[in-house]
């Protein structure tokens, strides 16, 4: 009887002293430590305080950790959408700089006819004073006025197609694409002795969206163009070429503008980055034809060559 009252009245005493509070104050592995001895021990004691303790720091850190995850997913989720809106600001910056080049080409292209319908028509007004003007000669003028009117209005056709938002996918040709950016460029090309040679003969077909294709390829040539102007070079050429085997789509386009400077080629593809004077370029164009290469699956690099630099364009099949 004595020993009963003895083990309850120590029992009592612990509750008054609250364990829990002590136990609270352990470390991690202290209190693990405590947790084996009370486990092993015949009476377990405070086995249930000790676990309940781990139980609630368990659950604390898991509170920490979900609001710590939350805060991460809600970071990613504005860093995403920071990075979409710099890369549409970016797509915006190109467009209106290409939009600014192409308007400057298509002004060149149609100076010249415009020169000429200016010049026939002073002509015809002196031919026709001087009795000059019959059936033959108004059919020949109609015939030379037509020309020059077509050739302005395929020029605005082209100008116009490279700037329709079409988002599908297709078959392209190489070539015929060529050939549109070609027909944009020509004049401001011949009027500073620039030389275009498409050295392939055959015909390649490419799956992708054909206006992004002509801007990567318009980005290349006139970055070549304007190299072309800011040094003193008497041969001024531009060689592209293309092919297509099994396994691959290669596109190089090589000039003789005397290359870009080594402190920058292995930073050219990066948004800001520019050879060009202060005030004359973005560095945009490059970076977002590395965009467009990207979407098509393919790799865009460049290394210098002699007397200039070449673009190499690889699309896997």
């Amino acid at each position: 009887m004595d020993n009963y009252i003895l083990t309850k009245s120590n029992s009592l005493a612990k509750q008054i002293e609250n364990p829990k509070e002590k136990y609270l104050k352990l470390n991690t592995e202290e209190l693990l430590d405590t947790i084996k001895k009370s486990a092993y021990s015949v009476q377990h004691n405070d086995l249930d305080i000790l676990l309940e303790i781990v139980l609630d720091s368990y659950n604390e850190k898991k509170f920490e950790i979900d609001i710590l995850h939350q805060t991460i997913e809600e970071r990613i989720k504005l860093q995403l959408e920071l990075s979409h809106a710099s890369q549409k600001r970016f797509e915006q910056q190109a467009k209106m700089a290409a939009m600014g080049e192409m308007m400057d080409a298509v002004a060149h292209q149609w100076k010249q006819p415009l020169n000429a319908l200016s010049m026939m028509t002073d002509i015809l007004v002196d031919d026709f004073h001087n009795k000059l003007v019959d059936e033959a000669y108004i059919n020949e003028l109609s015939n030379d006025t037509r020309t020059q009117i077509d050739h302005m209005v395929n020029t605005l056709a082209e100008f116009r197609n490279f700037f329709h938002q079409k988002n599908t996918q297709e078959y392209f040709s190489i070539r015929e694409c060529l050939t549109s950016i070609l027909i944009l460029v020509n004049d401001e090309f011949i009027q500073n002795d620039i030389n275009v040679h498409i050295q392939s003969e055959k015909e390649v077909l490419i799956y992708g969206i054909e206006n992004e294709f002509k801007h990567l390829i318009l980005n290349i040539i006139n970055n070549a163009k304007d190299a072309f102007n800011e040094r003193v070079i008497n041969k001024r050429d531009i060689y592209i070429d293309f092919s297509k085997d099994d396994k691959v789509i290669m596109l190089t386009i090589r000039d003789t503008a005397g290359g870009i400077p080594s402190n920058v080629i292995n930073h050219l593809f990066k948004p800001n980055v520019t050879t060009k004077k202060e005030g004359k370029g973005t560095g945009i164009g490059l970076y977002m034809s590395t965009q467009i290469v990207e979407k098509l699956g393919g790799k865009l690099s460049v290394v210098n060559v002699d007397n200039g630099a070449k673009f190499s364009l690889r699309i896997p099949l």
